[in-house]
């Protein structure tokens, strides 16, 4: 069996697109999708050519990093700030160093962007199959209301 990852599809007010791994909390339409992950790789005794040549590197382990927001909440402390905690985990075939988190929000009114911050996961360097955790306080009046705050994970 297949797994794969839901994230969710919704388009704004203002017309804006968004994409993120939790729906919003107040939207009309959103679209529910899965990204499926690729198939695991063939053991190495069965990937190798008969004949005796080199047998060639499997595909999953030369794939690259990636890196996936897997929980995230983000309760109120304040009129215009938020405690944002979470888990992004590789589920690439390679390390991922340097591993943030980016954490970006749009007016509600104005339909322009109005925080965009990074924070630092621990640890920052994971490699595949393991799990780090963000834990960050923000206050900015753009986190005032009942804002849209969307998380990606981000690495070298």
């Amino acid at each position: 069996m297949v797994a794969a990852q839901t994230f969710y599809k919704w388009t704004d007010d203002q017309g804006i697109v968004h994409f993120a791994d939790m729906p919003p909390p107040k939207s009309g339409h959103v679209e529910e999708r899965q990204l499926s992950r690729p198939p695991a790789e063939a053991p190495a005794a069965e990937a190798a050519p008969a004949t005796g040549a080199e047998a060639p590197t499997p595909i999953a382990a030369a794939s690259p990093a990636r890196v996936i927001v897997v929980s995230r909440q983000a309760p109120r402390t304040g009129p215009s700030s938020l405690h944002i905690r979470g888990q992004v985990k590789n589920v690439g075939g390679k390390d991922a160093q340097g591993v943030a988190v980016t954490i970006n929000s749009v007016d509600s009114t104005a339909g322009t962007p109005c925080l965009s911050e990074e924070a630092a996961v621990a640890p920052s360097t994971l490699h595949p199959g393991e799990s780090g955790s963000f834990d960050v306080d923000l206050d900015n009046p753009c986190l005032s209301g009942d804002p849209q705050v969307d998380i990606a994970a981000v690495w070298d």
